[in-house]
């Protein structure tokens, strides 16, 4: 099932997702994957019907048990939804606008009742996080123009606050919550191949660099604890020179930007995707390129008891 659907690897604490290639093995790639509270389920995106001639694709939210079983389509068929967060008992998403280039933020029960509307326009706003207690929401836009800005707003989409003002030299992406909800870890993006880790407090202030303007870096997540962020980089050394997918390692490094680690493991991947729950000892897996499912046990940052893991069957 999991390799039918995805080429993904479900553990206790992390999926880490990676391209599909060829797509000869399936034909839906599997995007943004967040975990329930409880560590029970997966929403996630499925990228379907990818026509490379027409630039055309269809994109659906699905809800998954963590053993890989119980797969739901939770979207309906008129339009594209993309970048869930799961929060309580809710599921945020983002969607296109049918006959417009808007899209907007709701969010959703996790069987797909009880749709609402968050954001009304203008622009794009999309790719939305909820804080930890489910009761803020930090997002990024193109509404006042330029490139994805970074901002936040209550969970009924309220009170909506601006945090960063680049609109020109700088987009902002991927935004997520420290488990206190005190700040933000995102990267940013200039155009010039060089994405660059960020963090600031959860009102804009102190905005930090943390990846030194060196590499390719894209994704950061947090450790459940909050001390640690993990995040995928390429174009750092000798043995990352490729692109961000096939000359990609995951890194490791504290909250303040030191303490840089390459998991010699993680070749090839990106997207790293953490779940909440806090435990002394981190499982998690990954994903090779070549569809192999490996499996690691230890502290965050350590390769340990490494395995390959045979790969279930659809």
């Amino acid at each position: 099932m999991i390799e039918r659907i995805a080429k993904l690897l479900i553990s206790s604490s992390f999926i880490f997702l990676t391209t599909l290639g060829t797509g000869a093995q399936t034909a839906m790639f599997q995007q943004d994957v967040s975990w329930s509270p409880d560590g029970k389920y997966l929403a996630f995106t499925g990228l379907h019907d990818i026509d490379q001639k027409t630039n055309t694709l269809k994109a659906d939210l699905y809800v998954i048990r963590v053993d890989g079983s119980d797969v739901r389509k939770i979207s309906g068929d008129d339009k594209n939804e993309f970048y869930t967060s799961w929060a309580k008992r809710r599921i945020a998403f983002s969607s296109e606008i049918p006959g417009s280039k808007r899209t907007d933020i709701f969010y959703a029960n996790p069987d797909g009742t009880g749709i609402q509307q968050i954001t009304n326009g203008p622009g794009q706003n999309t790719a939305p996080a909820f804080s930890s207690d489910g009761k803020r929401i930090a997002f990024v836009s193109t509404r006042e123009g330029g490139k994805y800005q970074l901002y936040t707003m209550m969970a009924d989409g309220s009170k909506v606050t601006r945090l960063t003002k680049d609109n020109d030299a700088v987009g902002y992406f991927n935004p997520q919550w420290s488990s206190d909800g005190k700040r933000i870890v995102c990267y940013t993006e200039k155009g010039d191949g060089k994405d660059q880790v960020w963090i600031m407090n959860s009102d804009g202030s102190n905005k930090t660099l943390l990846t030194a303007g060196v590499g390719h870096n894209i994704y950061p997540g947090w450790s459940p604890d909050g001390k640690k962020i993990i995040f995928s980089s390429s174009k750092r050394d000798s043995e990352s020179n490729g692109s961000f997918i096939d000359g990609s390692f995951l890194y490791t490094m504290n909250a303040d930007g030191s303490g840089l680690y390459k998991t010699r493991q993680h070749q090839k991947l990106f997207r790293p995707v953490l779940s909440r729950r806090k435990k002394d000892r981190i499982r998690f897996g990954s994903v090779s390129v070549d569809g192999d499912l490996h499996r690691e046990c230890g502290r965050l940052g350590c390769d340990e008891d490494h395995e390959i893991v045979p790969r279930r069957k659809p």
